[in-house]
């Protein structure tokens, strides 16, 4: 009786385990296709902002404010709207945007071994650095007028970082430095003859080495006194200024990432 019944029930048994070994081939086959697909319609880019209290996001220091609002934030939601198209595919890349940028901090002696030791601990490699520095640097020879040799002094320590950060396969963004408040006010000849030297070899820097380093021009796009409303001190950006400062840099690399 049993027999009976089993010869009877064996063929769905067999068609069941048919079905089920069907769905799960086709399951896998399904998983692995996606997975395929993401891994070449995707891309984690990694983007580093690196530099003073303007990539910190500083604002108002005579208010004493605690409040920050890196350029960094809003570059994020730029690059987050950013698609590529490849080969007549859309392609939407992850992009991760960290910022590292410490109030007070000068290129000379402070910035090249904070960038470098970023750099060695990152569990993975930034695809690009964005740096900006030079204006606690300037601010030492703000009343000096001898400042021909100090400025090469900057500017060799800028090279250097975007030297160092070649060797770790990023490419870089070069940031000219911008204005500050006695630039507009014309009341610092010396200081404005320097910031003017060294953005100028900054710009030479970044078309001599086209194919790693990019430039986003601060300094032509955002100055005083026209833009005066972009600042919140002598030196530091407002909100709006910030989020300015992030459309130039991300009008400089978006036909670049």
């Amino acid at each position: 009786m049993f027999n009976k019944l089993w010869n009877k029930r064996r063929p769905l048994v067999a068609r069941s385990g048919f079905i089920f070994l069907a769905i799960l081939v086709i399951s896998i086959l399904y998983a692995l296709r996606l997975a395929f697909t993401r891994s070449r319609t995707e891309k984690v880019i990694r983007i580093l902002c690196f530099g003073d209290s303007l990539t910190a996001g500083t604002m108002n220091v005579a208010s004493k404010s605690t409040k920050l609002h890196p350029y960094s934030m809003k570059l994020q939601q730029h690059f987050d709207f950013h698609d590529h198209t490849v080969f007549g595919r859309s392609i939407r890349p992850i992009f991760e945007v960290h910022n590292a940028g410490i109030p007070g901090e000068r290129v000379v002696d402070q910035m090249v071994p904070r960038l470098k030791q970023i750099l060695q601990r990152a569990r993975t490699n930034y695809s690009w650095v964005v740096i900006l520095g030079g204006t606690n640097d300037l601010r030492k020879y703000r009343k000096d007028i001898s400042f021909i040799g100090d400025y090469m002094t900057i500017l060799r320590a800028l090279e250097k970082l975007h030297n160092m950060t070649h060797k770790y396969r990023a490419k870089t963004v070069v940031v000219t430095i911008p204005d500050q408040e006695c630039i507009g006010l014309g009341t610092c000849g010396a200081l404005k003859n320097t910031q003017y030297k060294i953005n100028e070899l900054l710009r030479n820097f970044a078309a001599h080495n086209a194919d790693k380093v990019i430039l986003a021009d601060l300094a032509r796009e955002v100055f005083l006194p026209r833009d005066e409303n972009l600042w919140s001190d002598w030196v530091h950006f407002t909100v709006k200024g910030y989020d300015k400062m992030a459309d130039v840099i991300y009008n400089s690399m978006k036909d670049h990432v």
